[in-house]
Parts: C-alpha cells; structure tokens; sequence
C-alpha cells in the first residue's frame, strides 16, 4: 500500500486500542474499564512504537502490527489489574473511615 507510511503510527495505535478491546470483550471487563484500557493501550502502543522505530528505522510494518498488538494486549491485563487494586484500597480506606467515626462515638 502506497502511503501507508505517513499513517503507521496511528495505524499502530489502532492494533494497540483493537488488542485492548479484545482482551477486555474475552474478559468480559465492565465498559468503563475497556474504553480506560483501550485508551491506555494507544499512548503505549503510540510511544512503544516510536521508540522502536527510534533504533529499527527499517523494521517491518508487519512486525510492529504485531508489536502494537501485543502492547495493547497487555496494556489492557495492566488497567484491568490497576481498576481491581484501585477497589480493594478504595474499599480498605471505606472500611477504616467507617470504624474511626464509629470509634469516635
């Protein structure tokens, strides 16, 4: 494809935001935490690849299709582990808010 130079990057960030959106529909994730994930995964994707094509001037499309594919996979396990420890010192900080007013009393 002819021009498909001047648009590898976003290309790229598009694999990333897709390998996102598939783990999080595998995993069955809430819709917030795929959408955060999806948007996490293209700023990855986006930087991974720049700094790829920073040492690999003449690196394959195909491989850094692969590449952004594999950051936006991982990119979602990532958010998904952040979202859940993010509830439980959510809940934790609840819990003790909760018993120092009860305490107080």
């Amino acid at each position: 494809m002819k021009g498909i130079e001047q648009f590898g990057d976003l290309l790229a960030m598009g694999i990333g935001m897709f390998g996102a959106l598939i783990k999080g529909l595998k995993n069955k994730l809430t819709g917030t935490t795929v959408i955060l994930g999806m948007l996490i995964a293209g700023i990855l994707t986006f930087s991974v690849t720049g700094v790829i094509e920073l040492f690999y001037q003449d690196l394959s499309p195909k491989i850094v299709i692969l590449i952004s594919f594999c950051v936006g996979w991982i990119a979602n396990e990532i958010t998904e582990k952040l979202d859940l420890l993010v509830g439980d010192v959510y809940g934790i900080f609840i819990d003790w808010l909760k018993n120092k007013f009860k305490n107080k009393k």
